[in-house]
């Protein structure tokens, strides 16, 4: 006797679906649908280095304790 393989239904309507839609999306009909950039612009006094914050978070811990 021979054994068939028996392939789900689901399993091959999602493989059919998923190749469709990476098909569309390398020809362009998806140009940016799945592609997003972030435009961002950061001025230079924006910018903490380490030092500073260590020295700010040192501030915040001393008023901590002065107000004991």
């Amino acid at each position: 006797m021979e054994t068939s393989r028996h392939i789900s239904f689901a399993i091959l309507v999602f493989i059919v679906l998923a190749a469709g839609t990476l098909l569309l999306e390398h020809t362009g009909f998806f140009a940016g649908a799945f592609r997003t950039e972030i435009l961002a612009r950061v001025d230079a006094g924006d910018v903490v280095s380490a030092g500073e914050a260590v020295t700010a978070r040192n501030v915040n811990a001393s008023d901590k304790v002065s107000a004991r």
